[in-house]
């Protein structure tokens, strides 16, 4: 999709690894300057916010810059990092698979995704909202930042298979095919209780098959082991991990493996690292800080 993709994290865009450190300011200026002529020439993508969930509250505005933690995204600091394109992740935590629930994760992705095409269309100076990579392209000429959809767990999909030809025609472009419990679709790396669909369901397996037919990245994000692989096997194209790190630096489960590694390279595939503490150090499980953090 574009000569370079920048990491995510789940509530926080990683904008420019190296432009934004605060050391560069002891380097010399040669440097610097040839690094932000590289870092501009690239298409610099961040993979990966949960943006949309702020903006169902209409008081927050995008076009105001703002502090963490109540925000590490706006459209000015965007510009200001020179960030090509950001992905603004639709997220529903996965609920209970009753009727009810369904419906409400449904609305609830629906109005995230009203609320961002309401929010662009009020700062096109600063943004425009890209559907394909050539739309990125043409909107990094024009100064401003691509703004990309995607969807973080498959949860509002339910079990109907014409909503990923819906969802993709509200725009979204990639689906993380679930979050941190097992759902419909797959198995999750983080659920308590272990495997249910031991990797991709029957309905994982055509929601990847679809998602391949309408051109909707699948992100391996957050999915088991298993279901990774299934994904790979099955995927007629590049896959990505949206938002993982990497599991011989710090062992956790929604981390990948350097097999894992490996074999998305092998298909094509990138992984951008999640730069949430948890994910890139291993934490002391002992402590109450922790523990209360689990609980919570």
């Amino acid at each position: 999709m574009s000569r370079k993709f920048n990491c995510g994290s789940a509530s926080s865009a990683l904008i420019t690894l190296i432009l934004t450190l605060p050391c560069l300011t002891s380097w010399n200026q040669e440097p610097q300057i040839r690094l932000q002529r590289y870092h501009h020439k690239a298409i610099v993508i961040d993979t990966h916010t949960d943006t949309p969930m702020k903006l169902i509250n209409e008081a927050f505005n995008l076009a105001e810059k703002h502090e963490a933690p109540d925000s590490r995204v706006d459209f000015p600091r965007l510009r200001e990092g020179d960030v090509d394109a950001v992905f603004f992740a639709v997220f529903t935590g996965q609920r209970e698979r009753t009727a009810e629930s369904y419906e409400s994760a449904y609305r609830q992705a629906c109005l995230m995704l009203d609320s961002t095409f309401a929010s662009v269309a009020r700062n096109d100076h600063y943004v425009a909202i890209a559907m394909s990579s050539n739309d990125i392209i043409s909107i990094s000429k024009q100064n401003k930042t691509a703004v990309c959809l995607g969807m973080e767990n498959g949860f509002p999909l339910a079990k109907d298979i014409s909503r990923v030809k819906e969802f993709h025609d509200k725009g979204v472009r990639y689906i993380t095919l679930c979050h941190s419990l097992n759902n419909d679709i797959c198995d999750s790396s983080t659920d308590e209780k272990g495997a249910e669909n031991n990797g991709l369901s029957s309905f994982g397996r055509e929601v990847v098959v679809e998602m391949n037919r309408l051109g909707i990245i699948v992100d391996v994000s957050h999915i088991s082991d298993k279901s990774f692989y299934d994904v790979l096997a099955l995927s007629k194209t590049p896959v990505i991990a949206s938002h993982s790190s990497v599991r011989a630096l710090c062992n956790h489960p929604r981390n990948l493996s350097d097999d894992m590694i490996k074999a998305l390279a092998e298909k094509g595939g990138v992984i951008q690292i999640c730069i949430l503490g948890g994910y890139i150090a291993e934490e002391d499980t002992s402590s109450d800080n922790f523990r209360k953090l689990e609980e919570l």
